[in-house]
């Protein structure tokens, strides 16, 4: 026969528990109601195919990140889902997109190691809105807070890209090779920080981004950058071998070729499709290819 104590001991377990219960209890209907609602604003807007690429008010991610009691990343995915349907629709690709950042801050908001989010969404900132402040923002937010590499390794690609920032982006970089990011990287590191500017530099920056975006629209804006930094730096390697050869022999050459037996270049570059320069009617060097003319700032490191 079990004594008083044992029994006083049976109703405080019993008391312990009940007092936990109450307190768990509220929490997971909090969490269950933020679900709730998040899955109600994308069920109520996933039809929603606004002329003017709007998405209309959003919930306060911090709150929600509050009231979700650690089910952060469940509700962040049901916001995730209404981004990724967001990029893909028709109407807002019409109008750029104007709300995406705003979506990946809500997301992001909600669960701030949502590493994804920083990644997709910077890429569809910048490379499909064209919008590279909006993107250094929310990479600069990912980066404050998160230890996976390519979210710095992006962020450095937009400061040398965008910016001409050089020493913030090898500085970005030098970050991402520190948290994992491939050794490859220290060589840009060094040579941003050593050369600046350098359109070599810039086309070895772009092809290692080049090897990780998955985006078509992305992928084909970055070959076209890549194309123009790989013109503009022969371009002008042709252009001050003119003007070399016409300072000497007091004319300008026939052909560029005539560079080459002069001694004044080793060989004669390609262009990105394989095919030569020629001298245009200006007495310059050009393409029929298009590109775009680029001012790469050279700037010396502090």
């Amino acid at each position: 026969m079990r004594n008083f104590a044992d029994r006083g001991t049976d109703m405080n377990a019993r008391l312990s528990r009940f007092a936990v219960e109450a307190v768990l209890l509220p929490c997971a209907l909090l969490a269950g109601w933020a679900s709730y609602r998040a899955n109600v604003w994308i069920q109520q807007r996933v039809v929603e195919r606004a002329a003017d690429g709007d998405v209309g008010p959003l919930p306060n991610g911090r709150v929600l990140n509050v009231v979700s009691l650690g089910f952060e990343r469940a509700v962040a995915d049901l916001c995730w889902i209404r981004s990724v349907y967001y990029v893909g629709d028709e109407a807002a690709a019409k109008v750029r997109w104007p709300a995406a950042e705003r979506l990946a801050n809500l997301v992001t908001d909600v669960d701030p190691h949502f590493d994804t989010a920083y990644v997709v969404m910077s890429s569809v900132l910048s490379g499909m809105r064209s919008d590279s402040d909006a993107a250094i923002r929310l990479l600069e937010k990912g980066a404050a807070v998160s230890s996976y590499w390519r979210i710095h390794f992006l962020l450095g690609f937009q400061y040398f890209m965008e910016k001409q920032d050089y020493v913030r982006g090898a500085q970005c970089l030098e970050r991402a090779v520190a948290l994992g990011g491939p050794q490859y990287l220290q060589f840009l590191v060094s040579r941003l920080y050593t050369s600046a500017g350098d359109p070599t530099t810039a086309m070895q920056f772009i092809a290692e981004r080049l090897k990780n975006e998955e985006t078509p629209q992305v992928r084909a804006q970055l070959e076209q950058r890549l194309s123009d930094i790989w013109i503009n730096r022969d371009l002008a390697l042709l252009d001050a071998a003119i003007a070399s050869y016409s300072e000497k022999n007091h004319r300008a050459p026939k052909d560029l070729h005539a560079l080459v037996d002069a001694g004044l270049l080793a060989s004669l570059p390609r262009d990105p499709k394989g095919g030569e320069y020629s001298i245009f009617s200006d007495g310059k060097a050009g393409t029929d290819l298009p590109y775009e003319v680029l001012q790469l700032k050279k700037t010396r490191a502090g």
